[in-house]
C-alpha cells in the first residue's frame, strides 16, 4: 500500500524529505492544496514562488500544471527567490493566495509549502478558513477534485526591484547612505543574496557576500543560521576582515542572524532592542495615541527584554510559531502591536501595504532585509549602542536550542514533565500562558526571576531560565534552550536536562 505520507502537513506549513514523496502523492497534494484556494479561501488568483533547494523546480512544475486546472490565475516568479521577497508579492497581489515552495532551513533533501491566504493572512494548521492545513490535508486523503470550466492563465510576476526599494524606502534609507559602512553577509547558498546586493549597491556598502549562488546542494551545510559548523567560515571571514557588521541568513532568507564585528553573533532580542526606536518613528503617526507594544517569544533572554522595555515600549511573551506569532499581530495591529522577535533569528513587523498611506492597512509578515538595513544604520548611527549590549551579554552564558527526538511521540509530554518537577525541586517558577491567557505551547521556567519581567527588572547576580517546547515544524522532536547569568548555573541545569534525556534514550524511547 503507497505511504500517503501525512506526517508532512505540519502546525505551520506542509514540510517533508523528497524521498518520501511520489509522483502520484506530489500531484494529490497539489490538486488538495488547488482545491482549498479556489473553495475555501474563494480565491481566483495565486501568487507562486519558490526557494533554492534541489526539488523546489519540480514542485513548482506540478503547481503551474494543477492551479490553472482549477480555474486559477497564476502569478509567478519561476526564479529562485527569498520568501520575504515573496510576502511582498503578495501584499502588491492582497487579492489573491500566495505558496511559497521552501524547506526554510532544513536540509536540501527537503520540501514543502508555505501557504498565505488573500489579505496576506496565514495559513497553517487550525489557522486560517475552515482549518487551513488540517483541510488541506482531508482533501489529499480523499483524492478529492473539481472539474472547472476553462483554464486559468499563468503570468510572470517578479517583483524584486520593487522588494528592495520598499525596503529601502520603509527604513528611510537613501542612495549611499551606508558610504563608508563594510558590510559582510553569508547567504549558506540561499536564496537572499540578490536582495540584499541590490540594496547594499543603492545603499552604497562596501559589502563582501559569502555563498551567494543558490545551490540547493548547500555546499558549506545545512542553510540554518544557528548550525555551528554552516557559520563558522563566517565568524572567521568577519574575525579577519574589519568589518562593520554581519549578517547570517538561512536557506529562504527568513531567518537573519546579526554579527559583530569580532565574528560572534548578537543575540536576536538585544538586536531588537538596538533597532526598535526606529522600527516605533515608523509607526508614531499611524498610532499618536497609544502605547506601542512588541512580542518576543518564549526563549527571549530576560536581558534583551529589559532592554526591549527600556526603550519605551511594552513587551509581552508570546508562544513560538511564524503563523501564530503573525495572526496575533495582524489582530493586534489597531492596538499598538508593531513588531515581533524569535530568539531563532525571526523578525516580524506589521508592514504598511503602501509607504504613503498607513490607513490601507498592514502585512503582519517577514521582510528580513528591511530588518537588516535598519541594523546597518543602527550600527552607523549609534555603534555605541551596539557596542554596550556586546558587552551586556558577555555577561550571560546560552545553550541555544539543541533537540531530542523521540522514535515514541506519546513520550514527549512525559520528558516536558520530568523536566518541569526536577525545575520546581530547584525553585523555578513555571510559566504555561501568555499574558492574554492563552497558551504558550511551551513551558517557560525561571529561577530567581519574576514571572514578568520590565525595564524596571533588576537581574540577580544568580538567574537561569529553560524554555522547552514540543517543536510544531520537525517530526517527534522537544527543544530546550537554557540561559544564565554564568556558566557554572547553566551547565549545571542544561546537564541536568540531558540526564533526564539521557534516561529516555537508554529505554529506547528517543535519540539525540
Amino acid at each position: 500500500m503507497e505511504d500517503r505520507n501525512l506526517q508532512m502537513f505540519k502546525a505551520y506549513d506542509i514540510r517533508t524529505k523528497y524521498e518520501a514523496l511520489s509522483k502520484e502523492n506530489i500531484f494529490d497534494l497539489a490538486n488538495a492544496i488547488a482545491l482549498y484556494v479556489k473553495r475555501n479561501l474563494k480565491a481566483g488568483s495565486v501568487v507562486l514562488a519558490r526557494d533554492a533547494r534541489l526539488h523546489s523546480a519540480e514542485l513548482m512544475e506540478a503547481m503551474l500544471e494543477t492551479l490553472p486546472q482549477y480555474g486559477l490565475e497564476v502569478f509567478v516568479n519561476t526564479m529562485q527567490i527569498s520568501t520575504c521577497q515573496f510576502y511582498y508579492m503578495c501584499m502588491e497581489k492582497r487579492e489573491s493566495a500566495g505558496i511559497m515552495i521552501t524547506a526554510s532551513h532544513n536540509p536540501g533533501n527537503y520540501v514543502g509549502f508555505k501557504l498565505i491566504g488573500p489579505g496576506v493572512i496565514p495559513i497553517a494548521s487550525g489557522c486560517g478558513p475552515d482549518g487551513g492545513i488540517l483541510k488541506i490535508r482531508e482533501y489529499y486523503e480523499k483524492k478529492e477534485k473539481e472539474e472547472t470550466e476553462g483554464k486559468g492563465r499563468i503570468t510572470i510576476f517578479q517583483r524584486q526591484e520593487e522588494y528592495v526599494r520598499y525596503s529601502l524606502g520603509l527604513a528611510g534609507i537613501k542612495k549611499d547612505e551606508f558610504k563608508g559602512m563594510k558590510v559582510f553577509a553569508e547567504f549558506l547558498s540561499g536564496s537572499a543574496g540578490t536582495d540584499f546586493a541590490m540594496a547594499m549597491d543603492i545603499a552604497g556598502a562596501e559589502y563582501t557576500p559569502s555563498h551567494i549562488v543558490p545551490d540547493g546542494y548547500f555546499p558549506s551545510g545545512d542553510p540554518n543560521p544557528i548550525i555551528e559548523n554552516s557559520i563558522a567560515p563566517a565568524r572567521e571571514k568577519m574575525k579577519n576582515g574589519s568589518y562593520d557588521i554581519g549578517f547570517c541568513f538561512d536557506g529562504d532568507g527568513d531567518r537573519m542572524d546579526l554579527m559583530f564585528p569580532d565574528g560572534s553573533q548578537i543575540i536576536p532580542g538585544l538586536n531588537m532592542a538596538a533597532i526598535v526606536p526606529y522600527i516605533k518613528k515608523i509607526f508614531a503617526p499611524v498610532f499618536p495615541q497609544k502605547r506601542l507594544s512588541v512580542y518576543a517569544d518564549v526563549k527571549a533572554i530576560p536581558l534583551a527584554l529589559i532592554e526591549i522595555a527600556g526603550k519605551d515600549v511594552d513587551i509581552h511573551i508570546i508562544r513560538n510559531g511564524h503563523s501564530f506569532i503573525k495572526e496575533k499581530l495582524r489582530l493586534n495591529a489597531s492596538n499598538g502591536y508593531i513588531a515581533a522577535e524569535e530568539e531563532s533569528a525571526h523578525y516580524y513587523m506589521n508592514f504598511p501595504f503602501d509607504l504613503s498611506d498607513a490607513s490601507k492597512g498592514f502585512a503582519s509578515v517577514e521582510n528580513t532585509l528591511f530588518f537588516a538595513l535598519l541594523s546597518i544604520k543602527a550600527m552607523k548611527e549609534h555603534r555605541e549602542e551596539y557596542e554596550r549590549i556586546h558587552e551586556l551579554q558577555k555577561n550571560i552564558i546560552r545553550f541555544r536550542e539543541w533537540p531530542l527526538m523521540f522514535k515514541d511521540p506519546s513520550k514527549m509530554e512525559m520528558i516536558m514533565d520530568d523536566v518541569e518537577k526536577r525545575m520546581r525541586k530547584e525553585g523555578a517558577a513555571v510559566i504555561k500562558d501568555m499574558d492574554d491567557g492563552s497558551s504558550l505551547d511551551a513551558v517557560l521556567m525561571r529561577i530567581n526571576l519574576p514571572s514578568e519581567i520590565t525595564a524596571g527588572t533588576e537581574l540577580p547576580d544568580s538567574w537561569c531560565q529553560v524554555a522547552e517546547r514540543i517543536s510544531r515544524s520537525e517530526d517527534a522532536m522537544t527543544r530546550w534552550e537554557v540561559v544564565a547569568s554564568s556558566k557554572e548555573i547553566c551547565n549545571r541545569i542544561n546537564d541536568m536536562i540531558i540526564l533526564i534525556a539521557q534516561s529516555y534514550v537508554e529505554k529506547g524511547w528517543a535519540y539525540f
